[in-house]
């Protein structure tokens, strides 16, 4: 069996940044203990190792004492960096710098007088914190969502940086078809994009895809169901554990990609898995 992999694998450069700040700080026991509001990223062998070096990982940012708050790729609500200031915490930000451009672009919009869409899962931590920079904000995740929405005479648009890019143009073409105004900014980050393309190109060319990536993460996620969507079965797994070797019965090419936060070791891992099942079945 033929293994093509996706050229783009590995870290993306936010999640890249993350992992070394979030070092950085663990590493330094003057500031004691280290904290992160949700899962440093979304891949579980990552955070475990995190978790041996002492990172802790909390709910609230009611339950840090004292200590540093390590704010993750995700970024925060302003309220809770409000809040860690008030405690005394110290802060290591870590947020994407891609994340960042997404709040400056809906505040720029905001204050041009467009009412703001944001386009993404409401429920997702980089979500909340969009929204927390423009309150009053509206979201949209699909484009019947958009037909629920107020009158407005201007729209704004910015999207979470892991979105789907052509459900992103959908719901700005339902917009558009709504609203007088609409001026939307592509806020999807350009790793995402690349790994989009990638994969839409690469499932074309085999018969089965295997995309490596944590389950909670969105951009993995996304990679999957557009695999799916172009032709090839998916299957979305974390780790070679879970590799099957029904999976690859008479499959001459099989397709491997991964998401933003699975390291590349993993990925290899994969591979190795993939060629070992392979052989055995042939």
């Amino acid at each position: 069996m033929e293994i093509r992999k996706a050229k783009t694998q590995g870290f993306c450069f936010g999640v890249a940044i993350t992992l070394k700040k979030a070092e950085e700080a663990v590493a330094d026991s003057e500031n004691g203990t280290v904290t992160t509001l949700g899962h440093i990223v979304h891949n579980p062998q990552m955070v475990k190792s995190f978790e041996e070096k002492g990172l802790v990982n909390a709910h609230n940012v009611d339950d840090v004492e004292a200590g540093t708050l390590f704010v993750r790729a995700h970024g925060l609500p302003v309220e809770v960096f409000e809040k860690a200031s008030a405690k005394g915490l110290s802060i290591v930000d870590a947020t994407c710098p891609m994340v960042t451009k997404i709040h400056v672009q809906a505040e720029k919009l905001r204050a041009d007088g467009y009412k703001i869409v944001v386009v993404g899962d409401p429920n997702h931590p980089e979500v909340k914190g969009t929204l927390s920079h423009v309150p009053g904000a509206w979201i949209v995740q699909a484009p019947q969502d958009v037909d629920a929405l107020p009158r407005a005479s201007r729209v704004g648009v910015v999207v979470q940086s892991t979105w789907s890019g052509a459900g992103f143009t959908a719901i700005v073409q339902k917009l558009s078809s709504k609203y007088y105004e609409v001026r939307a900014v592509n806020t999807i980050c350009t790793d995402t994009h690349n790994r989009q393309n990638e994969a839409e190109a690469l499932a074309q060319e085999v018969e089965v895809m295997v995309v490596v990536g944590g389950k909670t993460s969105a951009n993995t996620k996304h990679l999957a169901d557009l695999a799916a969507t172009r032709g090839a079965r998916s299957y979305h797994i974390e780790g070679p554990e879970e590799l099957l070797p029904q999976w690859f019965d008479g499959v001459a090419v099989a397709g491997l990609m991964s998401g933003a936060s699975t390291p590349g070791w993993l990925v290899d891992r994969v591979e190795a898995q993939m060629e070992a099942l392979s052989r055995r079945a042939s």
